[in-house]
């Protein structure tokens, strides 16, 4: 072999290189950093079927209570089970359409949203909905952002599925507003 090593003032200058082309890797990594996780526990709680876990759900608020239409906000679903897209969409226009929940045409260019956005979840994947200062939505799979939702009608609208008065689990909802 006819190779030598080189002198420490090129290893230098290339560490130094290479530390100078990381730094926007860096700021960008810190940039996606999961927006949420400034936000203050409100409640949490687990939704069941029948006897079978579904997901822990957990909201958070910029002051730890819950306050309708106060943004930002965010919900935590930990999957207990592996459920696929298409059952999720499902539930999610189910719910829509027994709480009257925006028109036939909302809920559908919503679900068409939803279905590019969303992947089947397996046990343990961290699902999040967090709700901007503006009230857009965005969804967060793993802590990797899946997308965002920029129709000012959708945050309220997703977030009632957990949250109304006449959700599916009204316990779940009066836990995860703290009031339980």
């Amino acid at each position: 072999m006819n190779w030598r090593i080189p002198p420490v003032g090129t290893w230098g200058g290339t560490s130094l290189l290479l530390a100078a082309l990381s730094l926007p890797l860096f700021a960008t990594a810190q940039t996606l950093a999961a927006p949420w996780q400034g936000l203050r526990t409100v409640g949490q709680g687990e939704m069941r079927w029948l006897w079978f876990k579904l997901y822990d759900a957990t909201l958070y608020s910029e002051s730890g209570r819950y306050q309708p239409g106060r943004y930002p906000q965010a919900l935590s679903l930990t999957y207990a089970r592996a459920i696929e897209r298409q059952d999720l969409l499902e539930a999610t226009a189910a719910e829509w359409q027994r709480l009257g929940l925006g028109s036939e045409s909302e809920r559908q260019r919503w679900l068409a949203k939803l279905a590019a956005l969303w992947p089947d979840v397996a046990p343990g994947d961290k699902l999040v909905f967090y709700v901007d200062e503006q009230g857009m939505g965005h969804f967060w799979l793993r802590d990797r952002l899946l997308g965002s939702l920029d129709d000012p009608a959708f945050a309220p609208a997703f977030l009632a599925i957990w949250l109304t008065d006449d959700s599916r689990d009204p316990a779940l909802t009066r836990r995860l507003r703290g009031q339980s």
